[in-house]
Parts: C-alpha cells; sequence; structure tokens
C-alpha cells in the first residue's frame, strides 16, 4: 500500500517536528503529545502522553543492536524514552534547561538545550554521556553532523545567529560558521555543505572544513524553519506558509507548494511526498512532482505551484481581499470586472478557477 495524500486529524496546537519511519508519521506538539500516524490511512495509530510542556522534538531509534525506541525532547526539561515495542516510558532524563532539539549519528543522540549546552546520550546503553558548553547563555536551535576524515564533526545552531562546527567527541570548538543576522533555525548537511536556514528570511550555504558562505537564497518573506536537499534540488519551508523548491545550483526558484492556512512549523519529504506540520496543528502531505507546474500571471507575480488547487487558493487569499466592493482581476490578459452592486462579486471564484485550470502554463 502506498502512503496518500491529504491531511492528518488529532493535535490541537502547534507541530513543531515530525519523523517518517516504518511506515508511520510520528509528530510532536505543543499540546504535550506525541502521535503516530499511519501513511496510508493517515488514522492515528498512537498517542503518547507524559510531558507537562509543549512537546519541541523526536527522534525514533532503531537499527543493528540498538532498542526501537522513541525518544521526546520538551520544555519541561525532560527528555522521555518510550519503547516501542511495549509503549511505555521506559526512562526520563531530567536535564538543565528546555530540551529544543534533537539529531541522532554514531549510535547518540544530541539533545540541545534552552542555555546553550548540547547533552549526549548513547542509544546503546541508554545513558547520559556528556554536557558540551556551546552558545551559553544563548539557546541551541538545531544540531547536524558530518565527518572530516575520520574526525566526526557536530554542527551547533544558536539563537546567537552562528553555527559552531565541533568536535563530536570533545565538544572543542573547531570553527565558527557566520553571515545569519537572527537565530539560526534549522541546517541540513550535504557533502561538504551546510545549508542553513534562519529568522533572517535567508537560507546560507556555508563549506563546512573552510568555514567560507558560498551562496545565499532569497525569496522567502518569513523565518525559515525547515531545508531539506533531495538531489539537485533544495525544499524549504517558511513561516509564510509556503513550501519552496529552488535549484542548487542556479539559486532559481522552480515551484512553491501551498494550501497551508497557517505557519509551516516542520517537513519531512518521503517517497516523493511532502509532509507538513503548521502552528494550527495541521499536518498535511501532497505529491511533490517537479514535471507539473501552475504559473501565476497575475500582475507582479511570479509564483510557480505544484499544485493547481494551491494557485486557487492563492488568488482567492493573497490577490483578493474578502470585502472588496469593486475588482479588476488581474491576470495576464484579462479584462474581467467583478462588483457588488451588479452582483458579480460570486462569480470571482469561479473564474479565478479557469484562469488557475486552464490558463497556468509557465510558457505563454
Amino acid at each position: 500500500m502506498e502512503p496518500t495524500e491529504g491531511s492528518f486529524e488529532g493535535h490541537k496546537q502547534a507541530v513543531t517536528a515530525l519523523q517518517i519511519h516504518g511506515g508511520c508519521l510520528y509528530t510532536c506538539s505543543e499540546d504535550h503529545t506525541v502521535r503516530v500516524f499511519s501513511l496510508v490511512s493517515r488514522q492515528c495509530v498512537e498517542v503518547f502522553e507524559g510531558h507537562s510542556a509543549k512537546v519541541n522534538c523526536l527522534f525514533v531509534s532503531s537499527g543493528p543492536d540498538l532498542q526501537h525506541r522513541l525518544y521526546t525532547g520538551s520544555s519541561d526539561q525532560t527528555i522521555c524514552c518510550y519503547s516501542l515495542k511495549t509503549r511505555e516510558c521506559e526512562k526520563q532524563f531530567s536535564l538543565m534547561d528546555r530540551v529544543l532539539c534533537l539529531h541522532s549519528r554514531w549510535k547518540i543522540l544530541y539533545a540541545g538545550l534552552a542555555n546553550g549546552c548540547v547533552v549526549s546520550v548513547c542509544l546503546k546503553s541508554n545513558r547520559q554521556l556528556d554536557v558540551f558548553e556551546c552558545h551559553s547563555p544563548r539557546a541551541v536551535s538545531c544540531l547536524a553532523s558530518t565527518q572530516e576524515g575520520a574526525r566526526r564533526l557536530l554542527l551547533v545552531g544558536s539563537y546567537d545567529c552562528t553555527i559552531s562546527v565541533r568536535d563530536a567527541k570533545s565538544g572543542l570548538l573547531l570553527r565558527t560558521l557566520k553571515g545569519h543576522t537572527k537565530t539560526v533555525l534549522c541546517m541540513k548537511v550535504s557533502h561538504e555543505f551546510v545549508y542553513s536556514g534562519s529568522s533572517d528570511w535567508l537560507v546560507q550555504c556555508h563549506n563546512i572544513h573552510t568555514g567560507e558562505l558560498k551562496r545565499i537564497y532569497k525569496g522567502h518573506n518569513h523565518a525559515v524553519t525547515v531545508v531539506a536537499v533531495l538531489g539537485k534540488v533544495m525544499i524549504t519551508a517558511c513561516l509564510d506558509k509556503l513550501v519552496r523548491v529552488y535549484e542548487l545550483q542556479s539559486h532559481d526558484r522552480l515551484q512553491v507548494y501551498g494550501g497551508h492556512k497557517d505557519m509551516v512549523m516542520c517537513m519531512a519529504i518521503h517517497k516523493s511526498m511532502i509532509y507538513t506540520g503548521c502552528y494550527d496543528g495541521s499536518i498535511q502531505a501532497v505529491r511533490l512532482n517537479l514535471m507539473q507546474n501552475y504559473r501565476c500571471w497575475w500582475h507582479g507575480c511570479t509564483l510557480i505551484f505544484g499544485v493547481v488547487e494551491h494557485l486557487h487558493q492563492h488568488l482567492l487569499t493573497d490577490h483578493t481581499s474578502p470585502t472588496f466592493q469593486v475588482m479588476k482581476c488581474r491576470w495576464k490578459g484579462c479584462e474581467a470586472f467583478f462588483s457588488v452592486r451588479n452582483g458579480t462579486k460570486e462569480d470571482l471564484p469561479k473564474h479565478m478557477q479557469k484562469h488557475a485550470e486552464e490558463d497556468s502554463s509557465p510558457e505563454t
């Protein structure tokens, strides 16, 4: 059975993180819960409770020599470890501050805290290993990892606008990646580069080993919450409610995906599906298709959508005021006019739908 498109219902507040594992979507939320959904039916099959504050991050661990476990990090200053066999909480790690992010590599779980420290946990023994002071007093917002020859590197993104590159065993600072002017919210390592999204509305690409800023990707209208790299394209999620697809080399924005009623907080890509979690608690799955393009030809707009319904919604929400008395359609070459007085206002959605479905070819 293949994963299906549509929505996943259940969370009452902002969805803060998600991970796909074993045919299921694991999600955590500010409503203090973690939910597990089937990718096929999109039904909720499990709810994990146990935190007394918002759950900010999660990680499902499995693999050779490792127990099948779910780790959840919360603003209640704990990490809960659940057995996915028994569904019971096996262990609770009490830490020094709010747990904001989790990352795993080399059978170690790294947790970024609001006090600027990173705590490491051995996934085999399920015991705490070390505490690295990284960005105190500013919070750790995101984590990533890579290798430099035999040396293991931990990348630590912070509210202080920088990314520190550290020896993953000792926590020793090797170099600092600078360029962002606000909090670094997310990172993705690809080859020798790290792509980072920030509250400054930019995605930057640094060479991890030289520290050099190589590229800047613009075009977001709010904070960038997720960066993913898929072959030759980069996919970003943003608080402006859009998911964007860029070509890595040319920096060109190829496509956008909409359909969100609120800010996109988290995203995962799996088998050509984009899974997004939003501030209003909604989660949706939509198919990524770079061959399908629907261009908005409204005056001054350059967006190209991957889904025709997203273009229709964009026309009605971004290019139309719900309270208009009179309005002229500004689609390229269209002279249509709508007004409350002559009763044509209710014809507008149909008119916009016609443009979206029939007149949206990128080439004219």
